[in-house]
């Protein structure tokens, strides 16, 4: 078995397609589907099932395809070690964001690093925390920014974690919510409102949900179009024209920033994280508040006051 022939394994599962694999890996489609079938004798299994339309992997493909990928990412670190030790870093890291998050924290760590380093390429990515985990844990990202359920700490399955700072949840409302002159909203009132939230979300402060996004622009699309109210980090809930931010108070699920990794990173990658993690805190900074008019300033109480 030849790494030249786990890179085109890999291409062709990440594919499903024999020709965008060949065009991908700039060689001959005869050469690639030669090189596969090798590949299959070599190790006495069939690793795809072939038809005019798809291409799928079998069990045994599967199999094989999260050891190439840890045997292609040990190779890979190999190299960048030596570059590293003969001037400098090179290579390409794969960082994955979660959607729900602002990811300032990670470009300022992105620019120090950049500067630093600049013979690194960065390939960044978005979709939801349970994805980028899974992304993570096959060796498709070298690093990935999760929000996840503080009592749900994710790990183990050759993923390494590492806290970055605990996050509060806060309601975004539109301008004329009933929520939306208030300082503070207790997590019992959620009940009684439509939510948007994002794809498999799983609806953790009650309510009904009626409206599903992709991104957090556009969740607040939908909350500045009076449609619904969203849940989101406290470090999301500013700079928004049209959106009124309110903590939240009660005992409310607690979520957790956090930076997955593989156990074993190759150099760029495990310098990336290293620049992160120095990146100070700025989970204190302030939410936006919703400027009261003079008759109503009297009906707002300091955050966590009974009501």
């Amino acid at each position: 078995m030849e790494l030249r022939q786990l890179t085109h394994f890999v291409a062709v599962a990440e594919e499903c397609h024999f020709t965008r694999a060949a065009r991908r890996l700039h060689i001959a489609q005869s050469s690639l589907s030669a090189s596969i079938q090798t590949l299959e004798r070599e190790l006495g299994a069939q690793l795809f099932v072939r038809d005019k339309r798809q291409v799928r992997m079998t069990d045994a493909g599967r199999a094989l395809l999260v050891e190439a990928r840890r045997a292609l990412s040990t190779v890979t670190a190999a190299r960048e070690a030596v570059a590293a030790v003969q001037g400098g870093l090179r290579g390409r890291v794969s960082v994955g964001m979660s959607r729900a998050v602002d990811h300032g924290h990670l470009m300022a760590a992105l620019g120090r690093f950049h500067r630093a380093h600049p013979d690194v390429e960065v390939a960044l990515s978005h979709d939801s925390s349970a994805r980028l985990l899974d992304q993570v844990r096959d060796g498709r990202l070298d690093l990935a920014l999760l929000l996840t359920p503080t009592n749900r700490l994710p790990g183990g399955d050759g993923v390494t974690v590492a806290p970055v700072r605990p996050e509060r949840p806060v309601v975004a409302c539109g301008p004329d919510h009933r929520f939306a002159q208030r300082n503070s909203v207790g997590l019992a009132e959620l009940r009684a409102e439509t939510l948007v939230e994002f794809p498999g979300g799983g609806n953790e402060f009650g309510g009904k949900v009626g409206f599903h996004a992709d991104d957090v622009q556009t969740m607040l699309d939908v909350v500045a179009a009076g449609l619904a109210v969203a849940v989101l980090p406290r470090t999301t809930a500013r700079g928004r024209a049209g959106v009124r931010f309110v903590e939240l108070q009660g005992e409310t699920p607690a979520w957790e920033l956090m930076l997955a990794h593989p156990e074993r990173s190759n150099a760029a990658a495990g310098a990336l994280l290293a620049a992160v993690l120095a990146t100070g805190d700025d989970a204190a900074a302030p939410i936006d508040r919703p400027v009261p008019s003079p008759a109503r300033q009297h009906m707002l109480l300091p955050v966590g006051a009974a009501r």
